[in-house]
């Protein structure tokens, strides 16, 4: 009788162990998985953060013309590419073109 409950011990003692190998094993293999997950975030959050920057640099860039397109010297200079209008004491050189 004893060695039966010496075999069901043992046994019990085996399925406990198997159990928990299963366990260990399972979180070695989450972990793993979630480690892999973590560099992946980390390289697109570096991604994400160095578009940023160009989209701030874009942003002040926008900001400064806008700015520059509300002055006097804005309107002057569209006036005299686009039209070509000049001032009255102004003296307009043009090269030949040679045909």
């Amino acid at each position: 009788m004893r060695a039966r409950r010496r075999k069901k011990r043992r046994t019990g003692l085996y399925l406990v162990m198997l159990v928990v190998g299963i366990f260990l094993s399972t979180l070695v293999v989450q972990g793993y998985g979630l480690r892999a997950n973590c560099q992946k975030l980390a390289t697109e959050q570096n991604e994400l953060e160095a578009k940023k920057k160009d989209l701030q640099k874009k942003q002040q860039e926008i900001k400064e013309k806008a700015s520059y397109m509300k002055t006097d010297k804005y309107i002057e200079d569209v006036a005299r590419e686009k039209f070509g209008l000049v001032y009255e004491n102004e003296i307009i050189f043009k090269a030949v073109d040679s045909e």
